[in-house]
């Protein structure tokens, strides 16, 4: 017989302890005792039974269906053009495996270059969502720095990143010398000294590309007047395209014409995108369809016309810049010179 274990608790410990234990864990209900509602989770489609679009209650019957079909009615082939346009627009990013430099050239002055730039940049950063930057080559006074808004606009120039390459190493530090604009692009002006850009020869300009290359899907370069003078050379030679601009007087446009020959020779054409910028309508427009037809004979698949508009002018000027807020004239050849160059990143 074995003896009682003296530390064992007497019955009546048993029994305040069997207590203790029944408060601290209470006795769980079964399955079949439990309320109904707690066996299933409560789900947001409890709140919203019907679809929620752009923050509102899309309620589905017959009649809504049929005010959707008569809108659709209503919609323009214009508005559904340009809303197709943006769908494919989004869909380009994911074919982006490098960075890209874009060169924005032409043989006559006065034609927009800085303005095409910006209006790519801005359409690449804030629709096709790449890293962008608008890189001003323009060796003489460029003003590409100046279309930042003002409290935006760095004090740095693209003097100082190039004398501070070597210090620096993230994106955070190359920040402040950079123009951050509301739709991500970013701009680099040139200096305003033109001592200082007297000294900025294609080998910088090489390396600051290159060094850029490290931080931005798009490099811009918006270069000055003409095609062969050594700064306009090296960005031609580097870049993966082209954007030649023109306008659409005859004088322009042949001197345009003759400097795509040269562009092409040996290269082709499939790399240059055409942009007839400031196009009238109207009786003052000239026959601006000659002009175009001259650009397809020279197989120029890539053309865009732009039409002349004030409200971009004063935009810019006052670095207010916003492309939904253009009429669609002038904001459609915008988008459409933005798939023109975005469809052909590599």
């Amino acid at each position: 017989m074995t003896a009682p274990d003296p530390h064992a608790p007497r019955d009546d410990e048993r029994d305040e302890l069997a207590v203790v234990r029944r408060l601290r864990e209470p006795e769980l209900p079964s399955a079949d005792d439990r309320p109904r509602e707690r066996q299933r989770s409560f789900r947001r489609s409890d709140v919203y039974g019907d679809p929620v679009v752009d923050g509102r209650v899309v309620h589905d019957s017959g009649w809504v269906r049929s005010l959707a079909w008569f809108r659709g009615l209503l919609v323009s082939r214009a508005e559904r053009d340009e809303a197709a346009l943006e769908r494919r627009l989004r869909r380009v990013q994911h074919g982006v495996t490098r960075c890209n430099v874009i060169a924005v050239v032409s043989p006559k002055g006065g034609v927009g270059k800085t303005t095409c730039a910006f209006v790519l940049g801005n359409l690449l950063a804030s629709h096709v969502r790449l890293r962008t930057i608008v890189v001003d080559a323009n060796p003489d006074h460029g003003t590409l720095g100046l279309l930042a808004p003002d409290g935006m606009r760095s004090e740095y120039t693209l003097a100082d990143a190039i004398g501070d390459l070597d210090r620096i190493s993230s994106a955070a530090e190359l920040h402040r010398y950079v123009s951050v604009l509301p739709s991500g692009l970013h701009l680099m002006g040139a200096p305003a000294d033109p001592r200082v850009m007297k000294q900025m020869t294609p080998d910088l300009y090489g390396q600051l590309t290159a060094f850029l290359g490290r931080f931005y899907d798009v490099v811009v370069l918006d270069l000055g007047t003409g095609l062969t003078d050594p700064l306009a050379d090296f960005a031609i030679s580097r870049a993966d395209q082209s954007v030649v601009v023109t306008t659409p007087e005859w004088v322009t446009a042949s001197i345009v014409l003759d400097a795509l020959r040269y562009l092409g020779d040996g290269r082709g054409n499939d790399n240059i995108t055409v942009v007839l910028n400031k196009a009238l309508d109207g009786r003052h427009a000239g026959d601006r369809g000659r002009i175009e037809a001259e650009f397809r004979r020279q197989q120029i698949r890539r053309r865009v016309t732009v039409p002349e508009d004030t409200r971009l002018k004063t935009m810019l000027d006052s670095g207010t810049y916003t492309l939904e807020a253009l009429s669609r004239p002038s904001r459609v050849p915008i988008k459409e010179l933005g798939m023109a160059v975005a469809g052909q990143l590599v």
